[in-house]
This record gives structure tokens, C-alpha cells and sequence, in this order.
């Protein structure tokens, strides 16, 4: 931590953190080298010091003119700072937080344009706040009406069509605000980077979706091939065959649903998970074995 130590040596009344505080007596620089932020009193500064740090630490005041309205901020502070303010005084509310990514953009990228086509999408007012020039989280206040995830996944086909980049979004939980918001959105953060690096030919995240994966990960590869090697040798030999049963699971063990989405005969499909527990002995009736066979199912597709 070179550089950060040798700021903190020319103003040795600074603070050095993780994140930004709201403190308005400091104006705060991150260090991308040191992965830290210093906050330098506002009063041992002149002009001139200020741009020229500014100018060799921008990230942080760049986040900062991507945010410019009053809600944006304090959301952000709350979110990426290290103060405890609440945004709102909204007790009772309950809040989502939706994170996204936009990659391969184009250099004449408008932010307004994207939050405009975003807030277009919402039947009811949104918070938009950024955290780079293409990431950033959705703040949605909870409603009677809410998109579905089929909702968002067509709109996403079409922003991609008219913006020319690729989108992916994190679907947070529902949390009263409280710091228990905050925690759980820290949480949904590891959750989303670990989705985008592992999973990411997948647009639209939840935690469903991605913590059995990263329960998964997080278990040596060498043990899930132990426990899964009776199901891993039929995957092997029939891959068609995994996708049919993670499809049932999927559809909660409904038959006739899968037999329509793979254009079979509900007898052949009822063949096949019958062929599929005579020989592993898992039987798709019972729920713990269900959870074992899709845990299966993940690892085949993700970690094979």
C-alpha cells in the first residue's frame, strides 16, 4: 500500500477505509491501486490539490456525477458507504435491490438513455443508482405489481436490441430497511459476482438460482465426484438425459409440463425417470433425493 501511505504521509490527518463516509468535512479519493479510499479534510487542501488529485484518482467523483439526484445519493451511501443514514423514512416499505452489468458497450454510451429505457420497464418509480460507467443496482420499492421474471427477460432481449450491449441483472430479495437490507445486499453482491463468473451465459439471476451453485463450489470438485458418480456415469453415457430431469425438477416433478416443453410423449418421459431411479436407486418422488440429483444436474452443466 505505497501510494495510500504516502498520501496519508502529506496529510496525516486523513482517513483511510474500505468506503466512503458522508463526513462533509472530507473529500474523499480511491486508491485503485491500494483498493482503499482516503479522506482528506476539505480545509488542508487548496484548489489546485484538489483537481490535481481528482484528476489522479477519478473513479469515486466520476460514481459520484453519475449520481445526481438527491435519492441516488443516499441510496448509494447506504449501499457503498460506510454510513447507516436510512435513504428513507419508510419503516413499514420493503425494498428489492436489482443489480446490473452492461458489457460491450459502445464508446457514445449515454447513461441517461439506459435509465430512462430502465425506468421505462417499472409500472412504478424506481431508484437507479451506479457504482461504475456500466454497473450499478435498481432500487424497487415493493408493490401489488411487480415483473416477472419472463417480463424481464423479454425486455432484456429487446434494451440488448436497441442498445447493442449485453445486460445481466442480479433479482435481490424483498427486505424491510433495515440493516439487515444491507447485509443481505452484501451477501447478493458475492452472489452476483460469483454468478456473472461462473454462470454467465445466463442474463437473469436470483439466489435460487445461483447459491446451490455456490454452496457447490465451495465443496472440493473431488468430493462431488465422489458423491455424484453414480448419476455423473448415466449423464455421461446420455446428456440428453440430464437435461430432461433438471427440466422435471425444475417444473416440480410435473410430468405433463415437461413432456409439452421437450416435445414428448408423457409415457416416454415417464420411461426415462423410471430407467433413471432403477439405476442410481435415487427416486424423484422424494424430495432429498430430488435435491441430490439436481445438485447433480448444476455440477454436471457448470462444473464439468
Amino acid at each position: 500500500k505505497v501510494m495510500i501511505n504516502k498520501l496519508f504521509e502529506r496529510y496525516p490527518n486523513a482517513h483511510i477505509s474500505s468506503k466512503p463516509s458522508n463526513n462533509s468535512k472530507l473529500i474523499w479519493f480511491y486508491v485503485e491501486i491500494d483498493n482503499q479510499y482516503i479522506g482528506i479534510p476539505l480545509s488542508e487542501l487548496s484548489e489546485a490539490e484538489k483537481e490535481l488529485l481528482k484528476t489522479l484518482f477519478p473513479k469515486y467523483h466520476e460514481i459520484q456525477k453519475l449520481n445526481t439526484s438527491e435519492a441516488s445519493k443516499k441510496w448509494f451511501e447506504y449501499l457503498y458507504g460506510t454510513g447507516n443514514d436510512y435513504p428513507v423514512n419508510e419503516p413499514n416499505a420493503e425494498y428489492r435491490i436489482i443489480q446490473f452489468s452492461i458489457t460491450q458497450y459502445k464508446a457514445d454510451f449515454e447513461s441517461e438513455d439506459w435509465m430512462e429505457a430502465i425506468k421505462a420497464l417499472f409500472p412504478h418509480e424506481i431508484t437507479i443508482i451506479f457504482t461504475s460507467q456500466n454497473n450499478g443496482a435498481i432500487i424497487e420499492k415493493k408493490h401489488n405489481y411487480l415483473l416477472t421474471l419472463d417480463e424481464l427477460y423479454t425486455s432484456i432481449h429487446a434494451l440488448e436490441s436497441d442498445f447493442y450491449f449485453k445486460i445481466h441483472f442480479f433479482i435481490g430479495q424483498f427486505k424491510a430497511l433495515t440493516n439487515e437490507l444491507k447485509s443481505l445486499f452484501q451477501f447478493e453482491q458475492i452472489l452476483y459476482s460469483f454468478a456473472k463468473k461462473e454462470m454467465g451465459k445466463d442474463r437473469v439471476f436470483t439466489l435460487e438460482k445461483v447459491f446451490p451453485l455456490y454452496l457447490l463450489k465451495n465443496i472440493p470438485s473431488q468430493t462431488r465426484r465422489i458423491g455424484f458418480s453414480t448419476i455423473y456415469d448415466i449423464f455421461q453415457d446420455d446428456p440428453e438425459l440430464r437435461r430432461l430431469i433438471k427440466l422435471y425438477l425444475e417444473n416440480q416433478t410435473n410430468a405433463s409440463l415437461t413432456a409439452k416443453q421437450l416435445f414428448l410423449h408423457r409415457n416416454s418421459l415417464q420411461y426415462r425417470i423410471d430407467k433413471f431411479t432403477e439405476r442410481t436407486g435415487f427416486d424423484l418422488k422424494s424430495f432429498a433425493n430430488s435435491v441430490i440429483v439436481y445438485l447433480a444436474c448444476l455440477d454436471f452443466e457448470y462444473f464439468d
